[in-house]
């Protein structure tokens, strides 16, 4: 065989390998060379959670943790954390792109989403909402998905062990804002008036991609109303709370069950001294296969319990004590705190506190001793002070004139 037929042999063969590899590479291209043309929404993208969802340090202490349970969810938990691996299989993560997370390419090459699996553009045109995107930077086709809810569902709403662990889409599905036709990207993709690219169109509705949610104080300040009202009889009380989800369209708090609402209770005197004080947890609660709760989700048998708030939903907390005699008044602060508490990379147990909404009230009770008056003691001073006066007055009456006993009728 002579050395041009061997070369071009090896050439071939090498090129039969090389080409779909390119191709798979192809797939997705890097989110940081979309920053040309799109450097607005680039900037939000990197300082989003999509874009720390490999490297977000709650979740590769999880993400560990999960490994040394089962090496089998590996895949299964970077079919979301980083989605490209569903198509290049890097559950290694040894490609950039792997550890970009939920990048640019991923979620604008998605055409359709069934029972929970992405299906991915063969032509690979880059999908997005608008029906007259054009540039030569590559093709484009409209996606009516891409500002629907369903889009989201491919990650945010999943079961382990047939055990619904993370229902976000499920439960805006299932609520009010669904009805009212809301979207998940009207709230989480807040739209601005401007262009999309460079040199773009001017747009009435541009899409920001900070993904805001659980993580954003703005969101938590206003997920929640709470009023209160106090009713005393003689010295019981009762303490009636209205809590309502009134701005959120899925269950508060959702995602994982290592989330809480807390809901603290605190009743002082009128000069700060605590009387009676409360807490309540709302949350999901998993079990595993023993009915023991479970923190680790893919260990879960079962869901043991949960009341969580549904999208508008109210609801009421009554709370009865008795006070101390005398209490005049009493002073009330109910608050509900947003708490994720999470194992870092360190092992060190972190915590997120961040209050949603408080409220406090005061009552003045009828005071008993003031209703009824009583003359105030003199004490002992006042005693002697008392008896000097009338030994006193006696002497005198005994030294004026014509008062002696020889002159008393």
């Amino acid at each position: 065989m002579s050395v041009k037929v061997i070369f071009g042999t090896v050439i071939g063969l090498m090129l039969m390998w090389m080409i779909p590899a390119v191709h798979a590479q192809g797939e997705f291209q890097l989110s940081y060379s979309c920053a040309n043309c799109h450097q607005e929404r680039y900037n939000e993208w990197s300082r989003s959670m999509h874009a720390l969802s490999v490297n977000d340090p709650i979740f590769e202490a999880e993400y560990l943790h999960a490994l040394e349970s089962d090496p089998k969810y590996r895949g299964y938990c970077l079919t979301c954390h980083s989605p490209t691996t569903r198509i290049t299989n890097d559950l290694n993560l040894t490609k950039s792109i792997s550890v970009e997370g939920v990048t640019c390419s991923f979620c604008h090459s998605v055409t359709g989403v069934v029972n929970n699996n992405y299906i991915f553009s063969q032509s690979n045109p880059m999908q997005g909402p608008y029906t007259d995107s054009k540039t030569d930077a590559h093709a484009s086709a409209y996606s009516g998905l891409h500002n629907k809810s369903e889009f989201c569902a491919g990650c945010h709403d999943f079961s382990i062990n047939g055990v619904p662990i993370s229902q976000t889409y499920t439960e805006w599905k299932e609520g009010p804002y669904a009805a009212e036709g809301k979207q998940c990207q009207d709230c989480h993709m807040e739209t601005k008036t401007g262009v999309a690219a460079k040199n773009g169109t001017i747009r009435d509705k541009v899409y920001q991609h900070f993904w805001y949610g659980g993580h954003t104080g703005q969101f938590l300040e206003n997920a929640f109303r709470i009023n209160s009202s106090i009713q005393e009889t003689g010295n019981r009380v009762k303490v009636t709370l209205n809590i309502t989800n009134n701005n959120v369209g899925h269950m508060i708090p959702s995602g994982l069950p290592s989330r809480k609402v807390i809901l603290d209770l605190n009743v002082s005197d009128r000069q700060g001294h605590e009387i009676y004080s409360s807490e309540k947890v709302y949350t999901k609660t998993l079990v595993d296969q023993y009915n023991n709760e479970v923190s680790d989700f893919w260990k879960a048998a079962a869901v043991a319990n949960d009341n969580r708030f549904k999208p508008q939903e109210s609801r009421i907390e009554v709370f009865e004590f008795d006070t101390p005699n005398g209490t005049d008044g009493i002073n009330v602060k109910a608050s509900l705190t947003y708490q994720l508490e999470a194992e870092i990379i360190t092992t060190e147990m972190e915590s997120v506190n961040v209050e949603l909404a408080s409220v406090s009230s005061s009552a003045m009770f009828n005071e008993t001793a003031a209703a009824t008056p009583k003359s105030p003691a003199i004490g002992w001073i006042g005693s002697l002070i008392a008896a000097i006066a009338a030994i006193m007055v006696i002497r005198r009456r005994q030294l004026q004139p014509g008062k002696t006993k020889a002159n008393r009728p």
